[in-house]
């Protein structure tokens, strides 16, 4: 396993295989609670039917929680010293992300419900704008916090990084990343709980189009800067 920095494999002692194991399986864990969630036994055809169908929204769970766990691989790869902060951290994200399964598959299966004009499962698990803003809200704090566990974590992944290595502008950009992440639940959170959701249900999802976009104007930023020092 390389140590991030494309210099060849690198000797992991047996505590951050252990920690990074552990985070790896109560990643897998969280994936099946997304199934488990929404499951119930098969007694009929229709029964099975009814269960392929909540496979969109499955899947769109299942692409966060994987984003989630190849944030901290891509921590891990920087090769960053397991110490106690490291591991309060990733402790945390894991418990963290436990507990987003539930607003998460609460909130899947009703958007693609709405969107597929109910044609897939999803139907009346949220009834009202209360429901739908208190959902929404406690989807996008949670996001918060786990975006912030995320900060937190790259920046300890910076210690002990000398300034013209690699892995310290690659950590400084993830952290960068994620604490826009931090901000966009925030900004979905308090647009939910606001008195614009009966007129516009759509705020709080649409608001985490702020993401992709911040991250073309990180990128776009960086283009220039780098220019500009070439030039100079």
């Amino acid at each position: 396993m390389g140590d991030g920095t494309g210099t060849g494999p690198r000797f992991r002692p047996a505590d951050e295989q252990r920690l990074d194991a552990f985070v790896d399986a109560a990643f897998a864990f969280a994936v099946s609670l997304l199934i488990i969630a929404g499951g119930e036994p098969l007694r009929s055809f229709d029964d099975l039917v009814h269960a392929l169908l909540r496979i969109p929204s499955f899947l769109a769970g299942f692409a966060l929680i994987v984003l989630f766990w190849l944030a901290h691989r891509a921590w891990s790869s920087l090769g960053p010293k397991r110490d106690s902060r490291a591991t309060l951290l990733s402790l945390a994200i894991v418990f963290a992300v436990l507990v987003f399964v539930f607003p998460l598959r609460l909130l899947t299966e009703t958007a693609l419900h709405f969107m597929s004009g109910g044609r897939l499962p999803g139907g009346g698990l949220i009834t009202s704008f209360s429901q739908l803003g208190w959902t929404y809200a406690i989807y996008g704090f949670g996001f918060s916090i786990l975006s912030v566990l995320y900060v937190l974590l790259f920046r300890q992944g910076r210690t002990g990084l000398a300034a013209d290595d690699p892995r310290l502008t690659a950590a400084n950009e993830w952290a960068r990343v994620w604490t826009l992440a931090a901000v966009t639940g925030v900004a979905s959170g308090a647009a939910a709980l606001s008195p614009l959701l009966p007129a516009a249900p759509w705020l709080p999802g649409f608001t985490y189009w702020i993401m992709p976009v911040g991250i073309w104007a990180f990128a776009f930023m960086d283009r220039r800067r780098m220019r500009r020092l070439r030039a100079g």
